[in-house]
Order: C-alpha cells, then structure tokens, then sequence
C-alpha cells in the first residue's frame, strides 16, 4: 500500500469519526441556566417541553391541555394518537408535580430507517443538527476492509523499517499469521454487515440547554419500532433518583424469586 494512499484512509477514517458530532451547551450557558432555574423557583415554565406542555408544568396544568389522557401510576399521564402520520402511543411523565419527561412509543411503523429520518429532520427543525448520530449498519460496512488493510499496513511500515539503515528484517511469519488473522477477522465483519440488514439500530441525540433528546429506530426480526424520549434538563437530578428508586423496587421484587 502506497503511504499516500495510507494516510488518506487514515484521515477518511478521522473525519467519519467527527462528522456527525457537534457541541451541546457550554458550561457557561449551564451554569447561567442553573441560576436562572433557582431563582425562578416553583415558578418555572421552560420555553421547551412537548407540543404546549413546557417543563415545569404541574400535572394540573399538563392534564388540561391533554383531556385525552388517563392517568397512570398517579405520576404519568398516557394517550394513544397520531404523530407524523403515524400511531403513537404517548407517555408524560413528571416528578415531584412537575413535567419533566416524555415518552413517544410508534410500534407500528413499516419502515425504521425511512421513519427515523422523517423524525430526524422534523426534531431538527425545532432542535437544530443533532450533536450525535449513530447507523449499526454503517458501522458494521466500514468494518470490513478495515482489517485488511491494517494488516497491509504494519506490513508496508515493517518493509520501510527494514529498509533503513539498521533496520530490523521483517518477520514473515509474523506477517502471515497477521494475515491470517486478518482473513478470519475479515470473514466475521462481512457476516455482521450481512446480519446488520436484517438486524440494526439507528439512534440521534440533541441537546439544549432546556432539553435532552434522543431518537432511536430499531428493526430486528419481528420488531420494528421508532421511540423519542424527552427529558427536562432543569429535572435531571430527579430524574436519575426516580430511576434508582425504581430499580431499587424492581430488584426487590426480583429478589423473593429467589
């Protein structure tokens, strides 16, 4: 391999890597953001949220607006509807009496990737570009190859070693045993990116000061589903406790099986 020809796979790979990455808020808007959000209190209404519900809101004020929905659990409200032209199943959820988190279920979707990219540019309208994007099947088909051609060049750098004054003579039978290796490498990439067409998960998350985002399609064998969480930044913190604790609840249930 041509060193030319090597560093241009290297860069190529370098800017795959980065492309899809963008920064979220700074510290600074965080740190602006967590003073504004103490000294409003109670009285806090974010400027984002889900359609007319804004974070901060009390289960009160959420359930006006969504007559549709039935309670569920005492702290989450549930409604059936159409989004994007799709059956959706939607979740509210709150904590300490205040919005804080949403749920959007499409389990009937006859296309995860078509789906996906509908949602994608719909939530990057109110969003911007996602910070990140993440395609298993992409990643499955820049794999193969990869092996190889990092085989061809430990091999083309041991012969510009040798080469030199000094240098150390390659060692042809570590070279085949790479290439070996490589080969077998080479045969379980190409099956995965086989499998990935069948099998595969797309997933793009935004971030705001206000908001955390996350889009994720999934299809596999008698699944193909489409979910998009929201989460109140400003509720992080008691967000996370709500999920201990109902770990904690979950792994006492699971615990008397045994």
């Amino acid at each position: 391999m041509r060193l030319d020809i090597l560093g241009c796979v290297l860069m190529l790979g370098l800017s795959v890597g980065c492309a899809t990455r963008r920064e979220g808020p700074t510290a600074q808007q965080r740190r602006e953001a967590l003073r504004d959000w103490e000294r409003q209190g109670s009285r806090y209404r974010s400027p984002e949220g889900f359609q007319e519900a804004r974070w901060g809101m009390t289960l009160e004020e959420v359930q006006a607006l969504f007559p549709e929905a039935g309670l569920l659990n005492g702290n989450a409200l549930r409604w059936k509807t159409l989004l994007a032209k799709m059956p959706a199943i939607v979740t509210l959820g709150f904590v300490e009496n205040r919005f804080a988190a949403v749920d959007v279920f499409s389990p009937e979707v006859r296309n995860s990737r078509e789906a996906h990219l509908l949602l994608r540019r719909l939530l990057s309208r109110k969003y911007g570009t996602p910070g990140r994007d993440r395609d298993t099947v992409h990643e499955a088909q820049r794999r193969v190859g990869s092996y190889r051609s990092a085989a061809d060049a430990v091999y083309f750098l041991g012969k510009v070693t040798s080469s030199l004054p000094g240098g150390v003579p390659p060692d042809l039978y570590g070279q085949q045993r790479m290439d070996l290796r490589a080969e077998n490498d080479e045969m379980e990439a190409r099956r995965e990116a086989r499998a990935a067409q069948k099998r595969f998960l797309l997933m793009s998350h935004w971030e705001t000061v206000e908001s955390q985002v996350l889009l994720t399609s999934v299809t596999a064998p008698g699944v193909v589903a489409v979910v998009v969480e929201y989460e109140s930044s400003r509720y992080a913190p008691e967000i996370a406790k709500a999920r201990r604790q109902a770990m904690e609840l979950e792994q006492k249930r699971m615990a008397k099986d045994f």
